[in-house]
């Protein structure tokens, strides 16, 4: 898929990821857990030769991809917990997930996200086409202009920047954030940047299209792509910096502290 040629920089992170994690590692505890131990690795001999012998028989498919990942994801995780314990797989056990961001999702999932975001960057569009005083109508995922029709095709909802920003925010989260909450806010802050990229992308060509029609289209709408790419790394860069500014400021200055102080001085 093409959505997933870059899929090898996810491992460079992943092992970037244990490397950092690698001088912090807790002791290690063989032994124990034998019953999960035992359900992981049958879990992952039934997903592996059952995903392998789908693609021999049949084809290679996203849904087959994931069981055939979630299959040696079940070994890797067995084997960690066998040589080292819970504590120890615990803390190793983000970069083994981490690499199911490169993993195609399923069909099932894959296509009502792709064509809701579809339908959703088209009626923001024709909302906003309507505020300018251009008159549009939305047909499923077309905006429909007096003088031409463009289409928000699979590339121009916006999943493809969604799928990197997802990919940049649980990274960068896991590397400068500490609490959980403020890495789900990173996520979800993320996500909407990468909404509003893609709708500024796709008003744009909307407009130039209006105005030039499709042979305008036609000329910016690569260059349209590369400038929505470099604003949501850009604005993923600045957010994160934002971000993990804030929690630091919050946890070096906590609500109570002033309450702390006063308790302990008391007036004479």
């Amino acid at each position: 898929m093409v959505e997933y040629q870059f899929g090898w920089i996810v491992v460079v992170l992943a092992a970037f990821l244990v490397w950092e994690r690698w001088p912090s590692q807790p002791e290690r505890r063989s032994g124990g857990h034998l019953g999960l131990v035992c359900m992981l690795a049958c879990i992952g001999f039934a997903s592996v030769l059952g995903s392998e012998l789908y693609r021999i028989g049949l084809a290679r498919t996203p849904t087959q991809v994931m069981a055939l990942s979630i299959g040696c994801a079940s070994f890797v995780l067995a084997h960690m917990l066998a040589l080292g314990g819970w504590p120890w797989t615990r803390h190793f056990l983000f970069p083994l997930l981490f690499f199911f961001v490169a993993v195609p999702i399923p069909k099932f999932f894959w296509n009502p996200i792709v064509f809701g975001l579809q339908a959703f960057v088209a009626l923001l569009n024709v909302e906003a086409l309507n505020l300018l005083g251009i008159p549009a109508i939305q047909q499923n995922h077309v905006i429909q202009l007096p003088n031409t029709t463009v289409g928000v095709d699979e590339a121009c909802s916006g999943v493809r920047s969604l799928q990197s920003s997802i990919m940049a925010a649980l990274f960068i989260g896991d590397l400068t954030l500490r609490r959980a909450s403020w890495k789900a806010f990173f996520l979800v802050v993320g996500v909407a940047l990468a909404v509003l990229g893609n709708f500024g992308r796709s008003l744009f060509l909307s407009l130039t299209a209006y105005r030039g029609g499709p042979d305008a289209l036609k000329a910016v709408h690569d260059s349209a792509g590369w400038s929505v790419l470099v604003f949501t790394a850009g604005g993923m860069a600045l957010l994160g910096w934002a971000v993990t500014r804030l929690e630091q400021r919050i946890q070096s200055n906590p609500p109570n502290a002033g309450n702390v102080a006063e308790e302990a001085h008391p007036p004479a």
